[in-house]
């Protein structure tokens, strides 16, 4: 494959050098980063390559989200949480070398289906979450390296930091405004976060913590449920007050589709007091799980519609010799 004409500050080039990567292709760009397709010469993987914007080197705040995020991602391992390879600082660029996943976020994938006038099924949309939450109680549950817990909380969960890759794996990403409760208060002040998925007790400045991240889920699972979106309307300000004051639509009315059991699950995910709302990610697992069919819910069916979904990218992957036909292989880690 020749490389496309990029640089490592976004721009064009005929070589694209950086230290031991070889950057191939942009892949996109963020408010603090610029986003590569690369790859290590020395060790031979593949990765996203995420450097942190140039105007940005000398900005204080920017740095050390970027920094927390590279801090937060090499201490995450699992399944349904994407991995971080590498991370510092060459010739003076901050980097972060992460799993490079081949597929869409479910933001864009919800989009692409309702362009086609269709709707994700209710099973597949409750295994995407239920794989989520097993990637959420992971990071909930982390802890450094001599086993200090340290109270991670994502703060950012939103369908496009969910990523769904061609092979059917359903990830959990983008770690930059994450925090660590080890590491001291949470400013209440900084929403950092999407505004439609923040919490109440966030908006009201109050005292907050994990459950933050599962009425972020609630939000997320009654979107994909009803094909709606739930705080999507108005100024900052009006969506802000709906959160904290309107009752949720139940999600019946706008699909009749959907099982009472799912429908008093995504309800009490969507509490208004974070004591009403599930303990824990595993515990909001644990009373989803049975509500699904196996059957139209898992990696295999979530792989058949990313394929007819994206029929193009799917076709220009297996072009690029990631895939045979059928049920596609995992890009492989480093050391795997």
């Amino acid at each position: 494959m020749t490389p496309r004409n990029v640089s490592p500050d976004g721009g064009s080039s005929k070589s694209a050098p950086f230290g031991p990567f070889e950057i191939i292709s942009r892949i996109g760009e963020g408010g603090m980063c610029h986003v590569f397709r690369a790859v290590h010469l020395e060790q031979g993987y593949e990765c996203a390559l995420k450097l942190l914007k140039e105007e940005h080197r000398t900005d204080d705040r920017i740095r050390e989200l970027f920094l927390t995020e590279a801090d937060v991602a090499l201490l995450l391992h699992h399944p349904n949480l994407i991995s971080t390879y590498d991370a510092g600082e060459i010739q003076g660029r901050y980097y972060i070398a992460m799993e490079l996943i081949e597929g869409s976020t479910l933001g864009q994938l919800v989009e692409r289906v309702q362009a086609l006038g269709t709707q994700l099924p209710i099973d597949l949309g409750l295994f995407v979450i239920s794989e989520i939450l097993e990637g959420l109680h992971a990071l909930h549950s982390a802890s450094s390296k001599t086993g200090r817990p340290l109270g991670l909380i994502h703060r950012d969960v939103t369908p496009h930091n969910i990523f769904l890759s061609f092979d059917g794996r359903v990830l959990l990403g983008d770690f930059g405004v994450a925090h660590v409760q080890a590491y001291g208060e949470m400013e209440r002040e900084a929403f950092l976060g999407k505004i439609s998925y923040l919490a109440p007790e966030l908006i009201l400045g109050e005292e907050s913590d994990h459950r933050i991240d599962l009425f972020a889920i609630g939000v997320v699972l009654h979107e994909l449920l009803t094909g709606q979106r739930l705080y999507g309307e108005g100024t900052d300000e009006k969506i802000m007050q709906a959160i904290v004051q309107d009752d949720v639509p139940r999600p019946r009315r706008l699909n009749a589709d959907i099982p009472k059991t799912v429908e008093t699950v995504v309800l009490k995910a969507l509490s208004k007091r974070a004591k009403d709302r599930h303990p824990t990610a595993e515990d909001l697992l644990f009373e989803l799980e049975p509500l699904w069919s196996k059957v139209v819910g898992n990696p295999y069916a979530l792989a058949a519609v990313m394929s007819a979904t994206f029929r193009n990218e799917v076709s220009q992957w297996r072009q690029r010799g990631r895939a045979p036909s059928g049920l596609y292989p995992a890009v492989p880690r480093p050391g795997a």
